[in-house]
C-alpha cells in the first residue's frame, strides 16, 4: 500500500479522505492543544507541526482538499510532521475510529482477491511508515522502538489475514523511516 502523507485532504495519498478526516478531527494537535501553544515559537522556528489545514494559506478545491500545485511548493516530508498527518498515523497504529481493523481488513480483501496468482510475490503492507505521533510520545523517536510497539502488532494482524487466504503469501516489514 503506498501512501505518502496518509490522505489527500493533507497533500498526500494513501488512505481516503474520510478515514483521515475522521482520524485528525476538528482541531488536531502535535502534543496536546496546551502544549502545542507552549511551544508555538520553537514549532515555529523549525517549520514543525504546521498545519496543513490552517497555516499555509493554500487555495481549496471542490472537497476542501488543498491543491496539488500548492501542496508541491513544499518538500512533502514536512507536511509529516503537521497535526493531522501526526493524528492519523496514532490512529492507525492505535486503533482509533477502528483505523487499524479497517486497514487489516483492507488487507484480508487484497490478499484474499490476489492468492494463488504466480505474478504476486508477497505484500508490502505500508510504504514507508511514519513512526506514530512522535510528537506526543518522544520514545517513538528511539531506533526501533515505533518498529515494535507500533508496526509489529499490526503488521502480525496483516499477516494472519495474508496465511489465512494462501499458506504462500509473503510479507515484507518495512520499519519505520525517523529516526532509523
Amino acid at each position: 500500500m503506498h501512501q505518502d502523507v496518509w490522505a489527500r485532504s493533507i497533500c498526500g495519498e494513501g488512505i481516503p479522505n474520510f478515514y483521515a478526516k475522521k482520524a485528525f478531527g476538528s482541531l488536531p494537535h502535535c502534543r496536546g492543544i496546551v502544549q502545542d501553544a507552549a511551544l508555538a515559537k520553537l514549532y515555529h522556528k523549525f517549520g514543525l507541526c504546521k498545519s496543513v489545514l490552517r497555516d499555509y494559506g493554500y487555495t481549496k478545491d471542490k472537497d476542501g482538499n488543498p491543491l496539488i500545485k500548492d501542496c508541491q511548493t513544499n518538500d512533502f516530508a514536512m507536511y509529516y510532521t503537521s497535526p493531522e498527518a501526526l493524528n492519523v498515523a496514532d490512529a492507525l497504529y492505535n486503533n482509533k475510529q477502528g483505523l487499524t481493523d479497517k486497514f487489516v481488513a483492507y488487507w484480508d480483501h487484497t490478499s484474499k482477491k490476489f492468492s494463488g496468482n504466480k505474478y504476486v510475490v508477497g505484500y508490502d503492507p505500508l510504504n514507508e511508515p511514519y513512526p506514530g505521533n512522535n510528537f506526543a510520545n518522544l520514545k517513538l523517536n528511539e531506533p526501533g522502538v515505533a518498529d515494535k510497539t507500533l508496526l509489529a502488532p499490526m503488521y502480525e494482524k496483516i499477516f494472519a489475514k495474508y496465511q489465512a487466504n494462501d499458506k504462500n503469501n509473503s510479507m515484507w516489514f518495512e520499519p519505520v523511516q525517523v529516526p532509523d
